[in-house]
C-alpha cells in the first residue's frame, strides 16, 4: 500500500507542477503523501502497537484528501464533472469534443486517494494472522 503511495507522490509531483506556484490546494495531496509515507514507514514498524490504528487513520485521512480532490478539481460541481467523464465516451476516437488536453484537470483523478485509502484500511482492518499451517 505504501508503495502506491510513493507512486501517487512521484506523479503527483509531475502533474502539478505549474499549480503549485498558483494556489495551496495543489499541495494538499503531496503533504498528505509525504506524511502517509514517513508516518506509514513508522507504523509498520510497530505493526503489533498502535502502528495499525497509526496506519489506518492515514489511509482514512487519504479518502478524505481524494473526496476534497474530487471537490476542487471539478470546482464543487461534482455532478457535472462526473457528466464530463462520461460524455467522453460520445466523443469520435482522434476528437477532443471541444475541450482542450489541460485545460482543465482531470476530475476523478484525485479519486485514487480514495481507492488506496479504502484498501489501505481493509489492510488495517484485516484480522491478525494466529499462525501459519506449517507451524501447526
Amino acid at each position: 500500500m505504501l508503495g502506491g503511495v510513493v507512486l501517487l507522490l512521484c506523479e503527483l509531483r509531475f502533474e502539478h507542477r505549474e499549480v503549485l506556484g498558483e494556489t495551496w490546494r495543489s499541495w494538499i495531496p503531496l503533504i498528505y503523501a509525504a506524511v502517509t509515507l514517513l508516518g506509514g514507514l513508522v507504523a509498520l514498524l510497530r505493526w503489533e502497537g498502535k502502528g495499525r490504528r497509526v496506519l489506518a487513520m492515514l489511509f482514512g485521512a487519504g479518502i478524505v484528501v481524494g473526496l476534497l480532490g474530487f471537490w476542487f478539481h471539478t470546482d464543487g460541481h461534482l455532478v457535472t464533472g462526473l457528466r464530463n467523464v462520461l460524455l467522453a465516451w460520445r466523443v469520435p476516437l482522434g476528437q477532443d469534443g471541444g475541450i482542450k488536453m489541460g485545460s482543465q484537470p482531470p476530475a476523478l483523478a484525485p479519486l485514487a486517494f480514495c481507492g488506496l485509502g479504502f484498501l489501505g484500511l481493509l489492510v488495517c482492518a484485516a484480522p491478525a494472522a494466529k499462525g501459519s499451517a506449517a507451524s501447526e
